[in-house]
Parts: C-alpha cells; structure tokens; sequence
C-alpha cells in the first residue's frame, strides 16, 4: 500500500524525525551497555534496553526506505 505524493512526504519526512530521536536514544543505550560491560558492572536490563533500541531503529529504517520508494517514484 504504497502512498503517493504529498501524503507520502509527510510521512518520509516524519520517519526521518522519528528515525532521529530512535538513533540517538539507541546510540545512548549503546554507550551505556558498553559502560557498564567495561567497568564490570553488567547489566541485563541495559542489554534488553540496547535490543529493543535496535529492533526500533531497524523498523523505522524499513519503514522510510518503503515510503522512501513512494516518493521517489512519482
């Protein structure tokens, strides 16, 4: 269900918003997980956190490469 013109900009543009607030809490996560690991202080809960972070990142950028298409191909 591939959207076109002005609705699927909007769209890209609010993947690309959401995208960046997921890729910075993901790189937060990340600097966390590794923290802890490097002091020695591991921890589970930093690790679900860091998975769950990715998978959210990893949806979102299939989603924008999807609405992306939409776009591009008008």
């Amino acid at each position: 269900m591939a959207r076109r013109g002005a609705d699927a900009l909007a769209s890209r543009q609010k993947l690309e918003v959401l995208g960046g607030f997921i890729g910075f809490f993901t790189v937060l996560a990340l600097v966390n997980a590794v923290g802890l690991i490097a002091t020695g202080r591991p921890s589970i809960f930093a690790s679900i956190v860091l998975v769950l972070m990715l998978v959210a990142s990893w949806r979102t950028y299939r989603a924008w490469r999807r609405v992306d298409r939409a776009v591009t191909l008008r």
